[in-house]
């Protein structure tokens, strides 16, 4: 799989060379690279999907890691036309983790969420609320839905609903939050969209 993405690289950068410089084509040949080095990073890091992780904790806060999954879903939302909803709490959560894998976490259940709604139509809703030693996330979205067989499966490694992908993404996203000492569960109805919540303990309450 990476010879095929350093191709891809090379190609894009070749383009950038002969092609003449606007918005539309700079996005698009961003939204490459970018989604390249994801795909780069995902060999790596989805192959570890149930296996405890290495992990380097710093001290973070939680609507800082949402910014950054979002900062790089934030193409698909604008070339989709959905919105994207952002409710933080007042006071943001400071939680102990290692960041670059919470990133991942997040960007994972961003993009699942992107692939079940319509387009045009779709909305995601990020919310974080403090609860004592702990800090609860709810990102929700009005997609399509799940139905109870496909929503007891969603974590297995391998299992997808869709035509494309390989089923490791949210499988990887559990597996981080779990080895974080944290917790997510998912709602779903077909037709009513899907809910996402993860609970992160937060420094004050370690």
């Amino acid at each position: 799989m990476r010879n095929p993405l350093t191709n891809i690289h090379l190609a894009a950068e070749q383009l950038i060379e002969i092609t003449p410089a606007g918005e539309e084509r700079d996005m698009l040949l961003n939204m490459i690279n970018r989604n390249g080095n994801r795909i780069n990073q995902l060999v790596s890091d989805l192959l570890k999907a149930t296996k405890f992780l290495e992990l380097k904790l710093t001290e973070c806060g939680v609507h800082d890691i949402i910014n950054k999954a979002i900062l790089q879903v934030k193409d698909r939302f604008e070339l989709n036309q959905m919105q994207l909803e952002v409710n933080y709490a007042a006071t943001q959560c400071r939680v102990k983790v290692d960041e670059e894998k919470m990133v991942i976490a997040f960007l994972n259940i961003l993009v699942n969420a992107t692939e079940a709604m319509e387009q045009g139509k779709g909305k995601v809703i990020v919310q974080t609320i403090p609860e004592g030693a702990w800090c609860k996330i709810i990102i929700t979205d009005n997609g399509s839905g799940m139905n109870e067989e496909t929503l007891s499966r969603l974590f297995e490694p391998f299992f997808t609903s869709k035509q494309k992908g390989n089923g490791l993404g949210l499988a990887n996203t559990q597996n981080i939050i779990l080895n974080h000492k944290g917790n997510i569960q998912v709602s779903s109805e077909p037709g009513k969209g899907t809910s996402f919540t993860i609970m992160l303990r937060t420094i004050a309450g370690q």
